[in-house]
Formats: structure tokens, C-alpha cells, sequence
């Protein structure tokens, strides 16, 4: 594989990347607030509630688009990309790197297996996947 070829395929992955966080972060915004702060919506009801007299029900919590629709209206839709810069710094290069092992991999055992075999794609995304995850990372 020639040089011009790994710089395309780091070039592919680094924008696969970046497009599937930008287009995953509203979800991933969602999730964390579900996760995070369902309890704190409804806290207000069940004062409301009890200061009243009435019984304490279970409260249910609030699904993905109420959720989504409580977001926008008291925070724009801006805020659904929340976090997505520091995201891009992680994505963008892991995906990159993984492209391109993927097919360097992917070129060196197609001459060792069967071109393009079930084996050559197994083999190879999982070498792509252990070169990204035992990648050496300054802290």
C-alpha cells in the first residue's frame, strides 16, 4: 500500500469519525440527561404533591423525547452538542488510525488467505481493533 493510499485512508476514517459523533450527539446528550437527572425533573411535582395532601405515586420518568423537547425549549438546540469538541478529539484520530490499519491489515492478508475471504476482514478488524485500543497515550 503506498503512502498516498494510508493518507486517504487515515483522511476516510478521521471524517467517518467525525461525521458519526456529530450525527450521535443529540442521542448521546439525551442519554446522559436521562441518566443523570431524571430524578431532579420531578422533584418539584412531588413536593407539589405532598404540600397538598395527596399521596406520593411512583413518578414515572420522563422518556427520550420529553426529554428532547424539555432540552429545546429551555436551552436551544445548540446545547444538544454539548461535549462534542472534546468527543472530536477522541473520535476523529481513533477512527482515523483505525481505517487505516484495517487496510494495511486487510492488504498483507489477502496475500496470505484468500483475497477478500470472510478471515481476511475478521482478522484484520480485530488486529485494527487491538492496535487502537493498546495505542500508546500520553496522560
Amino acid at each position: 500500500m503506498s503512502q498516498r493510499d494510508t493518507l486517504v485512508h487515515l483522511f476516510a476514517g478521521g471524517c467517518g469519525g467525525t461525521v458519526g459523533a456529530i450525527l450521535t450527539c443529540p442521542l448521546e446528550v439525551v442519554k446522559t440527561r436521562l441518566q443523570s437527572s431524571s430524578v431532579t425533573l420531578y422533584v418539584s411535582e412531588v413536593q407539589l404533591n405532598t404540600m397538598a395532601g395527596a399521596s406520593v405515586n411512583r413518578v414515572v420518568s420522563p422518556g427520550p423525547l420529553h426529554c428532547l423537547k424539555v432540552i429545546l425549549e429551555k436551552e436551544g438546540p445548540r446545547s444538544l452538542f454539548r461535549g462534542l469538541g472534546p468527543n472530536l478529539v477522541g473520535v476523529a484520530p481513533s477512527r482515523a488510525i483505525y481505517f487505516a490499519a484495517y487496510s494495511n491489515c486487510k492488504e498483507k492478508l489477502n496475500g496470505i488467505f484468500d483475497p477478500d475471504s470472510t478471515q481476511v476482514h475478521m482478522i484484520s478488524a480485530a488486529m485494527a481493533g487491538i492496535y487502537c485500543t493498546f495505542l500508546p497515550r500520553k496522560e
